[in-house]
């Protein structure tokens, strides 16, 4: 895929998509409006601040205009293959995903909760009877085509918006979670109220009112320890919206989380993964306790929770307390 090369003596190159699914699920009611404007303000911050190139940063929007690549099924997972093409000690890798998460039953015993994680593609259909997509990438299949291809000395960020992300790229959670910690208990699913709870979802005044939250809630895994920092692995970790458990939002302005995300980078960018998470944990919570007011106001009664954002990694709890870059 065009628009991705080297740059000077190490890699720089960034995947970013952003999905909509304006012509795949509107007769569903499940688009997401303000999906395609992720990419672009984590391009800004990659540039801004991490000395990535313009023309190292490929962008994948299912828009009409046909000036950019339809994140298909098929067009992502060869686009993550050119990401990471002959990868070198030193290169830099980002990948972000901003759109629909979902569940499948796992069918090899390997997840602890029973299902995968899957990243829903713009080539997909719904089956309200069912409650399933047709077309996704399984967490399995992220790791194996980013992180398994890269060799010790590389590194990897990979950033997603979407529901169920909490180990969308397969990887050990850096530490188990407390799920009954104040600021993030376990989002309601839209499902358990039918149509009337996605419906109040796309509420918000301000505009955030796209329904980023769909498919079941269930009980996210816990991950044990993973390996040491000192292995000859590559530095890779990933940034999820919320719990494999939880739903999150978002909406015209984009993804909650992603603007999270670059909020806490702008305003301080040397800060450590325990700090950028707690700051973005943080700007979640505060964003969510808006939201919740100003329904409150309106008089509606469905309650909203702070999606608990998530950091994983190859390394062990160590990687947590050393400075973050991308």
């Amino acid at each position: 895929m065009p628009g991705i090369s080297g740059m000077g003596c190490f890699a720089k190159k960034a995947l970013l998509i952003g999905i909509e699914y304006a012509s795949s699920l509107r007769e569903h009611d499940q688009t997401l409006p303000g999906a395609h404007k992720d990419p672009f303000l984590l391009r800004d911050v990659l540039i801004e601040r991490y000395g990535y190139r313009n023309e190292d940063i490929v962008i994948l929007i299912d828009d009409e205009s046909g000036r950019y690549v339809r994140p298909t099924r098929d067009n992502i997972i060869a686009a993550m293959n050119d990401l990471v093409l002959d990868p070198r000690p030193g290169d830099h890798f980002v990948f972000s995903f901003s759109g629909h998460g979902a569940q499948t039953p796992n069918d090899d015993g390997a997840e602890d909760d029973g299902y995968d994680e899957t990243l829903v593609t713009a080539d997909t259909s719904y089956d309200p009877t069912s409650e399933t997509y047709s077309r996704y990438i399984k967490d399995d299949l992220v790791r194996q085509l980013l992180v398994d291809a890269l060799p010790p000395g590389a590194r990897l960020v990979m950033i997603f918006d979407c529901c169920h992300s909490g180990t969308a790229s397969d990887l050990p959670v850096v530490f188990a979670d407390n799920l009954t910690s104040p600021c993030s208990p376990i989002a309601t699913s839209p499902r358990l109220y039918g149509s009337r709870g996605f419906a109040l979802m796309q509420y918000n005044p301000e505009d955030w009112n796209a329904p980023w939250a769909w498919v079941n809630t269930r009980m996210g895994r816990m991950r044990g320890n993973s390996l040491p920092l000192q292995s000859p692995l590559p530095d890779v970790t990933s940034w999820s919206a919320c719990m494999d458990s939880q739903v999150t939002y978002g909406g015209r302005r984009g993804g909650m989380f992603i603007k999270a995300f670059t909020d806490a980078i702008r305003n301080d960018p040397h800060q450590t993964h325990a700090e950028l998470l707690q700051s973005i944990r943080r700007e979640l919570a505060k964003r969510m306790g808006k939201r919740t007011l100003d329904q409150m106001k309106k008089g509606i009664d469905q309650p909203l929770t702070s999606p608990r954002a998530q950091l994983t990694s190859l390394k062990n709890i160590s990687l947590f307390h050393t400075r973050f870059d991308m």
